[in-house]
């Protein structure tokens, strides 16, 4: 047998197996990007390994992942200050662009530091600027006043990230066995342009919004939010080509969630008549032929403002979480 296809293989088996570190199998990935001469792959893996870092780095959609934002709270008085600490921030009533942003992060980190990151198995927290403390200050009323700010990360949504990296470069190997073949040579530059393809498919061309960030371990990051922000999704109510079957997928297990934990969640009548208004103008729009994506991301955000109402209950936490991923997901 080939010993590229020999090495694709090894590499198909680690994947496979959880205790490997992705780190490690990367490196291996790396080297089989320089045996098929594939650019494509080479930059990908490059960035994985040392993290989307720099001008002009694109951090891709599989890497952004949902934030609650959280803050101390201080009220001045005449008998002196009062404070609330680690509050959930009402950033629901932000302008969309703020909102938008804050809901989400990209995350830049190496593949190493999001292993760590794992590892820790404990939240994260990003500092949000003192600018954007003013802008949500004075949604607040009755004086109060954010003294710090902060986006949390949950090692749920880290596995995510190193979950979808996974799964992306196990289906890349896969077909790239099959495209390829088992015989005893191959011409790589004949399989070139096929091999491209497999890559943009499989891996996927990379697009999306950047936001600037390192995680340290253990510490509390600066953030600098990027301008321009570009998703991968077409604006208007009738485009349909950018919107990934993981994000469909991904909204339709979240629909089948929220209407098997409605009852859960402790909403008045009001409130659960709302949601499941909500839901079926969702459903509506996903049996047609070509949805309405913004009708969809509507229905999302008022089921989002919900869902912030009652975050007592156990249940929403994580449908928050998922609501705001969709949300900016499908941000035209």
């Amino acid at each position: 047998m080939n010993q590229t296809i020999d090495w694709i293989n090894k590499i198909i088996s680690e994947l496979v197996e959880p205790t490997n570190k992705l780190k490690d199998i990367l490196l291996k990935v790396q080297v089989l990007a320089f045996q098929i001469k594939n650019d494509k792959l080479k930059e990908w893996v490059d960035n994985e390994l040392n993290g989307y870092l720099g001008e002009g780095k694109i951090v891709p959609d599989y890497r952004r992942i949902p934030t609650l934002v959280f803050g101390n709270l201080i009220q001045q008085g005449f008998a002196g200050a009062t404070v609330r600490n680690d509050c959930q921030l009402p950033i629901e009533y932000l302008q969309a662009d703020l909102r938008d942003e804050l809901m989400s992060l990209a995350m830049n980190s190496s593949v190493s530091q999001l292993e760590h990151m794992m590892e820790k198995d404990s939240e994260y927290m990003v500092s949000i600027p003192h600018l954007i403390h003013t802008e949500i200050s004075k949604i607040l009323g009755n004086g109060w006043e954010v003294d710090s700010a902060w986006r949390k990360i949950s090692p749920n949504s880290v596995e995510g990230i190193l979950s979808s990296i996974k799964s992306k470069l196990l289906t890349f190997m896969l077909e790239l066995v099959d495209e390829l073949g088992e015989n005893e040579k191959i011409d790589i530059m004949k399989d070139k342009k096929n091999i491209d393809k497999l890559f943009d498919k499989t891996i996927g061309q990379i697009t999306g919004g950047t936001v600037n960030i390192n995680l340290a371990s253990d510490s509390v990051q600066a953030i600098n939010l990027a301008e321009g922000a570009n998703m991968n999704i077409s604006k208007g109510d009738h485009n349909t080509l950018n919107i990934s079957s993981e994000i469909t997928a991904k909204l339709e297990g979240f629909i089948e969630d929220l209407k098997a934990q409605i009852k859960s969640l402790g909403l008045n009548e009001e409130g659960e008549q709302d949601i499941k208004n909500e839901i079926t103008r969702i459903e509506t729009q996903l049996n047609r032929p070509s949805p309405k994506w913004s009708i969809i991301n509507e229905g999302l955000r008022i089921v989002y403002d919900i869902l912030v109402e009652v975050t007592a209950s156990a249940m929403a936490p994580n449908l928050i979480e998922t609501t705001a991923w969709l949300i900016q997901s499908l941000k035209g």
